[in-house]
């Protein structure tokens, strides 16, 4: 039986799988009561229904790959047989949901293609056959790809800012360095540039919306989605949900650090033509500016190089950037023949 202090500790999810097992054995007037006043609370006529549609597939999945995925899920020793007996009903739901039938999925080929190239100092403007647009940065490439049950992107490099259209049955997925975004309707922007300032990983800010943040490799995506379904192990840095305003970056192994919230207007401000700059070593805000236009200024010494500058600069003006430096660094403009030089005073 369900009763108070067994609720309390289990998620929604858990009480639809739960309740879900039971109706395949004789329930009690009772339970059928407790199990009537349960759907009728919250969403959980809706849980309930969604993991009755899950535990229909489960008879048509190879049997041998849900025995596989479920071993790899890590059991707490603690756990009471009670627990244990309802655990294997569980974990084959929701691998079914994030697991297996993904794969099925993946399967079918793309019913569309498209790539995508900026040059440096080019901006382009991109609206895909459902609707999404698509704001692609300087020296950005990538490639989008339309399958039966998913639309997703591969940016391979750059910036670009996102408008989803929103489909219920049919997510959307950014793939990007070592991580994964999967769009939950939103607007949003994704940074990769190895060995810029933003690092060597992805930087991901949510104008609107929701986004689930995990790794790239579809394995070690689902395993980790399914062990925080689950509540299986303790909190790790490679699953994160942001919503408006949120941003997170990754390094280059795809651990996800929270950053702090950015206005608006400041999410892929490179659209207003903007770099804005947090305590980033001068050798690569001038590698910054470098990808909208020539750059003619060369750093003098390695100590110049590591100095650390902030604000914010229109991107095709490193003229002002540089004249700006003396005021606020201790370094000299110096004007030569074929070059201009930043020293240190």
């Amino acid at each position: 039986m369900m009763n108070s202090a067994i609720n309390k500790h289990l998620s929604a999810d858990e009480q639809a799988a739960r309740w879900l097992s039971k109706q395949h054995s004789a329930m009690s007037g009772e339970e059928q009561r407790q199990f009537t006043d349960w759907k009728s609370q919250g969403d959980n006529a809706a849980r309930y229904h969604a993991m009755q549609s899950l535990w229909q597939r489960i008879g048509d999945l190879p049997q041998e790959n849900v025995a596989r995925l479920r071993d790899s899920l890590p059991m707490k020793t603690h756990q009471t047989a009670r627990h244990l007996f309802w655990r294997p009903a569980l974990v084959a739901a929701v691998l079914c949901m994030v697991l297996v039938w993904p794969l099925w999925q993946s399967l079918a080929p793309p019913v569309m293609t498209m790539a995508f190239h900026t040059g440096r100092g080019e901006t382009q403007q991109l609206t895909l056959p459902d609707g999404t647009v698509l704001s692609l940065d300087a020296e950005t490439q990538g490639h989008v790809a339309y399958y039966p049950q998913r639309r997703e992107v591969t940016l391979v490099k750059g910036q670009v800012f996102f408008k989803v259209n929103h489909q219920n049955d049919n997510p959307f997925v950014v793939l990007s360095g070592p991580s994964r975004v999967t769009v939950l309707g939103t607007s949003f922007g994704v940074r990769y540039i190895p060995q810029s300032m933003s690092g060597d990983g992805v930087d991901i800010a949510v104008s609107s919306g929701v986004v689930r943040i995990g790794p790239r490799a579809w394995l070690a995506d689902i395993r980790w989605r399914a062990m925080a379904t689950l509540h299986l192990g303790a909190d790790e840095p490679h699953l994160m949900v942001l919503r408006a305003t949120q941003r997170a970056t990754s390094d280059a192994n795809g651990n996800l650090t929270r950053q702090l919230s950015l206005a608006p207007d400041a999410i892929a401000d490179w659209r207003q033509s903007r770099i804005n700059f947090n305590n980033t070593p001068l050798s690569l805000a001038l590698a910054e500016f470098s990808r909208y236009g020539d750059v003619p200024y060369k750093l003098a010494s390695a100590d110049v190089a590591a100095l650390r500058i902030s604000g914010s600069f229109n991107a095709h003006r490193p003229d002002s950037f540089a004249h700006a430096l003396p005021k606020v660094l201790p370094v000299k403009i110096n004007i030569l023949a074929e070059e201009t030089q930043i020293l240190k005073r």
